[in-house]
């Protein structure tokens, strides 16, 4: 069995539910790696980036996203030659050559980097990595949402939710914006594709009736109508676990 596997399930055949998988951190030599891993892993969990040790033997799925050591070589060539072509991120870590750390990119993996990177680089580069994958995929992240272009499908913390066509629409636009209000003029343009407005109610009820969609969520997201600016997706704080 694959490492990684049933946190990524979700992920495969490219539908968006469920969870963003941990990373997986592996390492050749378990007796150096596991204390610099266990550190790494608590370092990126303070930047959003969930990650996991693995036993540095069980070759990883696919579908997982990986942060291998460079002095793993076993690993990292294994990885690069994967047939096919890898769904998920790889990172290589610790490479201190710039040359060797371009070869590695040009090789397939996502990116290459310094074991003396700061975590919070480490983590934006792990989540620049991840964006570009789903954004390959037709997969857009925001505002806690899963938006699946290709399916036209959206989840929200791994359940689907059902949308017609137009509020798929309508949501992704507001969450584009999270926070920020949006105008009648800006829905029209984008949701609509009109360049005027014709007078007609048909972004109000559709805001409606995305509102009554959102309310399953029991009040985690909610569209408020904004005076004489439009309308705001906000969005609760997730709570920590």
């Amino acid at each position: 069995m694959w490492r990684g596997d049933d946190a990524c399930l979700a992920r495969s055949g490219g539908v968006a539910c469920g969870p963003r998988a941990s990373w997986l951190l592996i390492g050749a030599d378990r007796a150096a790696w596991t204390p610099l891993a266990r550190m790494l892993a608590q370092s990126l969990a303070r930047f959003g980036v969930q990650a996991e040790l693995s036993d540095g033997q069980t070759r990883p799925s696919p579908i997982a996203p990986v942060l291998c050591d460079a002095r793993h070589r076993e690993m990292v060539r294994s990885l690069l030659d994967d047939t096919p072509p890898r769904l998920a991120p790889l990172l290589i870590h610790g490479v201190q050559a710039p040359q060797a750390r371009a070869r590695l990119i040009l090789s397939g993996a996502d990116d290459a980097v310094s074991g003396r990177i700061a975590p919070y680089e480490l983590a934006a580069r792990m989540i620049a990595a991840q964006r570009a994958r789903d954004a390959a995929q037709g997969i857009i992240r925001l505002a806690g949402f899963s938006f699946d272009t290709g399916l036209r499908q959206l989840c929200w913390r791994g359940e689907i939710v059902p949308l017609m066509p137009r509020e798929f629409d309508l949501l992704l636009v507001l969450a584009r914006h999270a926070g920020l209000p949006v105008s009648r003029d800006v829905l029209l343009r984008s949701v609509w594709r009109t360049a005027f407005d014709p007078g007609t109610n048909s972004p109000e009820v559709h805001i409606f009736k995305l509102r009554q969609r959102l309310a399953s969520l029991g009040g985690a997201v909610r569209i408020e109508t904004v005076k004489r600016q439009g309308y705001r997706l906000v969005c609760a704080p997730h709570p920590r676990g």
